[in-house]
């Protein structure tokens, strides 16, 4: 006490143990810091909660001293006050001495601050769940080397993603291309396909995010063969490896449960396919139809639907 107010002087009386105040206190590390917390024990009640922000938790002595004044002075003023004797049952302040006067003050610390701007009770701070969020979304693609020909469809999408920014995205695809035409005939390619793999989602804004996607597709390619003298149609598989950018914004009034997205990602085909035929003239040379492509570029551009699971 003598060094929290240097200006007075201190003694203590012939309380009874009736009076005695008792008090609980409770130390806990911070990320850069320290967190005290004092409980007054039965008969007296009271609580106050420091942060100390400082690693060797220099000054948590001298808040905790002020502290206890602080919740001990409220309680004895009433009863002083009727009674006409000391203003505090433990505590009573004597005439100031020159003695005190003339000692140093105590250097005020980031925590003896704190409490002499607000002296308030703060909540204890209780770990918070991580949130994730499902969503829904439907968008339009089109792209150059996704098939034998340019091609444009449809997609689906199921996505579940992080606070923290990574997510996992599962789309399904339906193509439809232009037909290749050559030798009096032609070849017209669809696909029905999946993307699968893991983004990260990069906050821009409040509203605005950067995505970062690499995905691997399969899928199933049927090709419908027109004006040849022996049309065959079949099935081909379609493997493709898919690293992507994209852009999502919120969209205004929706509470970020509808989000707009553009996406463009470069189309590795890793089992190309191609289609020929064989001339009728018996030569048995093969005559190119539809290419075999080794890279492309898909775009797509859509609406994601979105709620947190918890």
């Amino acid at each position: 006490m003598k060094h929290l107010f240097p200006e007075h002087q201190f003694h203590q009386t012939s309380a009874t143990s009736d009076t005695t105040t008792r008090a609980r206190v409770t130390i806990r590390p911070l990320a850069h810091g320290h967190e005290a917390v004092l409980t007054l024990l039965p008969p007296r009640h009271g609580e106050r909660v420091i942060r100390e922000d400082d690693e060797d938790c220099r000054g948590l002595a001298d808040a905790l001293a002020l502290a206890f004044v602080m919740l001990v002075a409220p309680n004895s003023a009433p009863s002083a006050a009727a009674s006409g004797k000391a203003s505090s049952p433990d505590l009573r302040e004597a005439t100031p001495s020159p003695s005190d006067t003339d000692e140093p003050a105590t250097k005020t610390t980031p925590a003896l601050q704190q409490l002499a701007r607000a002296p308030q009770r703060v909540p204890e701070r209780r770990s918070r769940v991580p949130v994730f969020r499902a969503g829904l979304g439907a968008s339009a693609l089109g792209g150059f080397g996704l098939l034998t020909e340019p091609a444009l469809g449809a997609g689906g999408e199921l996505e579940l993603s992080h606070e923290r920014g990574w997510a996992l995205s599962l789309q399904g695809l339906r193509l439809w291309s232009l037909p290749a035409e050559a030798e009096g005939g032609s070849v017209t390619l669809t696909l029905w396909g999946l993307l699968g793999g893991a983004c990260y989602r990069a906050r821009l804004s409040e509203l605005a995010s950067f995505d970062a996607c690499l995905r691997f597709g399969v899928g199933s390619q049927q090709a419908s063969v027109r004006g040849f003298a022996s049309p065959h149609s079949g099935h081909y598989p379609w493997q493709v490896l898919v690293p992507s950018v994209g852009y999502r914004h919120h969209l205004f009034g929706s509470g970020k449960l509808v989000s707009g997205f553009a996406r463009l990602g470069l189309v590795n085909q890793l089992r190309p396919q191609s289609f020929s035929v064989r001339r009728a003239d018996g030569s048995e040379d093969p005559v190119p139809i539809a290419g075999a492509p080794r890279f492309g570029v898909m775009a797509d551009i859509g609406l994601m639907f979105g709620t947190a699971l918890f």
